[in-house]
């Protein structure tokens, strides 16, 4: 399945009788999502705004050829409920909950390759396709369809990063939000080469953050032949050493973990690395030439 959205996935939404469930089902489905069916145990044979709910991600898939889960349950019912969806057939399964154990991860990422799956998230808004579907609680005003792929560690970072993006004029392909923990579903070097293959993708915006190894992917792939150019947002220059930031992988664990590190890093590798938000649609820019020169 292609890292791009659109209204072709069938989504499920695990949860689909909570809070979450129902506010992504009514938001996400008049942004333009196919949302075919929920699932919540105790509530089969009921709706959700006219969407059935059935007991099992197995009879929803069967029901509606559902092929892509959103999973809206507690933290500690999330690797049940993902690999229920991915081993029922779903082939991307989209979490958002923040405080995931991290031996639950480790199994959900097992699961997925072994069924030919893939899976974003945990601690992250999902992803969006601007103007064709999402799957997640982004704001949808921040973003808007264009020639750019965005990967980010930081939910809020990849609003106003696209926002900024949007305004100037330069859309984006899909924004996908990998999230800030240790363990992921997908991580940054996963999403590039997605984003590789896409013909859409002209070039790429990642938006990282201080601790963690993701930045070294990055870095690895902006130095591969026929790389497409690669922009970044570094952020973390002001956090102290030896404290969690935020996010349970911004720990700052070595010299090379920091800010200047990996800004040092990616610049060597050939990123063009913002100085700050004020100048991120700069390079933004710039990487786009540099697509437009190969």
């Amino acid at each position: 399945m292609s890292i791009l959205l659109d209204q072709s996935n069938r989504v499920l939404v695990m949860g689909a009788t909570g809070n979450y469930g129902k506010f992504f089902m009514k938001d996400a489905g008049s942004y333009g999502t196919t949302i075919v069916a929920g699932v919540s145990p105790g509530r089969g044979g009921t709706d959700v705004d006219g969407v059935p709910v059935f007991e099992s991600a197995k009879a929803a898939v069967v029901a509606t050829r559902a092929d892509t889960a959103m999973v809206f349950v507690p933290p500690v019912l999330v690797r049940a409920a993902a690999i229920e969806a991915i081993e029922a057939g779903c082939k991307l399964a989209v979490i958002t909950a923040d405080e995931m154990p991290v031996r639950d991860m480790i199994e959900i990422r097992a699961a997925a390759l072994a069924n030919g799956a893939r899976t974003t998230g945990p601690n992250s808004p999902g992803l969006i396709s601007p103007g064709k579907a999402k799957m997640g609680f982004m704001p949808s005003f921040c973003f808007m369809r264009g020639p750019m792929g965005v990967i980010s560690r930081s939910g809020s970072l990849s609003y106003e990063g696209c926002k900024r993006l949007t305004v100037a004029g330069i859309g984006q392909t899909t924004v996908v939000g990998i999230g800030g923990d240790p363990v992921k579903g997908m991580t940054a070097g996963e999403a590039l080469a997605l984003f590789h293959d896409d013909p859409e993708t002209k070039a790429v915006l990642y938006l990282g953050e201080i601790g963690g190894v993701e930045e070294i992917a990055v870095a690895e792939y902006a130095r591969s032949q026929g790389a497409k150019p690669v922009a970044a947002l570094i952020v973390g220059k002001t956090a102290p050493p030896g404290k969690k930031m935020g996010h349970a992988a911004a720990l700052v664990g070595s010299k090379a973990d920091g800010h200047a590190a990996k800004t040092k890093m990616l610049r060597t590798s050939g990123v063009y690395v913002s100085n700050g938000l004020p100048d991120l649609v700069k390079q933004v820019q710039v990487a786009l030439a540099a697509a437009d020169r190969t």
